[in-house]
């Protein structure tokens, strides 16, 4: 079975998010730090009028964390209703995968909360449950933050 995943990397790390929940894919702009705020927020931006939070993929995978680079890319997802901007090093694409049967493989990556594998240029890519990475409660600590 074929699916369209937007796939983006975190340091040299591959991940895919089903596009159902991806708005649009931007370059990375200034992000403003928000003082007292959960270590999930990178911060917050202004997306035409609406400021957005802004949650580090690295951050959510427990990656080293890096300063924001002119290369870094916004997935602006909207998940639990919301719009969030999701940091990344790099947006790839959207791309038709099919859906890989790795079973045991499968189990490996479970921890990160994903939903199955693709195969993108030969290498495995796990799909991210982004739902379940960005939980309901995580997303009201990043929204109702004073900003």
């Amino acid at each position: 079975m074929c699916e369209d995943v937007l796939i983006l990397s975190a340091i040299d790390n591959l991940y895919g998010i089903s596009i159902e929940k991806v708005v649009r894919v931007l370059w990375a702009v200034e992000v403003t730090p928000v003082p007292k705020s959960p270590k999930i927020l990178y911060g917050v931006f202004d997306l035409h009028g609406k400021t957005l939070p802004v949650i580090s993929l690295r951050e959510l995978l427990g990656l080293p964390q890096k300063e924001m680079e002119i290369e870094d890319s916004f997935v602006i997802l909207t998940i639990h209703s919301h719009q969030v901007a999701l940091l990344v090093d790099h947006a790839f694409g959207v791309f038709e995968l099919e859906r890989e049967d790795y079973g045991e493989t499968e189990e490996l990556f479970k921890e990160l909360y994903t939903t199955h594998i693709v195969k993108y240029n030969d290498r495995l890519t796990p799909v991210l449950d982004i739902e379940k990475l960005i939980d309901s409660d995580m997303l009201k600590r990043v929204i109702h933050v004073d900003t």
